[in-house]
């Protein structure tokens, strides 16, 4: 099964498969119609998922129930992530990190980095000062109830997130894409890190 839209996750799996540690993996951020998590399960990855929209989760679910792929997606916050420390081997939050605030987004970081294994290795991408759609949401955008626009990151700004990290690939990418019949424009600063 392909997830053509989450193309920067391939490079991410690619890394994963090559570590030595279990494969366990957190999607923050997990809801939707096409879960990148189902790249994972395929490679014989046990899943786990959160998605905080409601809407995304039962898609989500919806897809797990016509595909017969138990992906372990449940409702949650990643600011507040429900496991103990040091649970996965690999993390990533996909298109997701920059439906919060800055502050929030610090106190992710760090939940990522307390769940996730010693040499463990996580995938966040931002949302440029560079997009070209850069705006605020719609009145009738679902994510409206979460905050009132996207969070936006300078090309350094998010480095500091990383300190106990090694960065193994940062990669700002510009993508133009069809999403849901709307032509977007989209730039985003992608990181892998390993932690240390």
């Amino acid at each position: 099964m392909e997830v053509n839209w989450a193309t920067p996750l391939y490079e991410f799996l690619r890394q994963c498969n090559a570590s030595s540690l279990p494969k366990e993996v957190l999607d923050c951020g997990a809801g939707g119609d096409q879960p990148p998590l189902s790249l994972f399960h395929q490679c014989g990855y046990k899943t786990f998922g959160i998605e905080i929209a409601e809407a995304a989760l039962a898609e989500a679910m919806k897809f797990s129930a016509e595909t017969g792929i138990e992906l372990n997606i449940f409702q949650g916050n990643m600011r507040w992530l429900p496991f103990v420390s040091l649970s996965f081997s690999f993390v990533y939050s996909y298109n997701a990190i920059f439906f919060n605030s800055k502050i929030d987004i610090a106190n992710i970081m760090l939940e990522i980095e307390r769940v996730l294994r010693r040499g463990g290795l996580c995938f966040v991408n931002f949302l440029s000062v560079d997009d070209p759609d850069r705006k605020i949401f719609c009145d009738s955008a679902r994510q409206r109830f979460h905050l009132d626009g996207f969070s936006y990151h300078e090309d350094t700004e998010a480095d500091i997130y990383f300190a106990n990290f090694d960065i193994l690939r940062k990669e700002k990418r510009f993508v133009e894409k069809l999403y849901h019949g709307d032509r977007i424009k989209q730039v985003t600063v992608e990181y892998i890190a390993l932690k240390r």
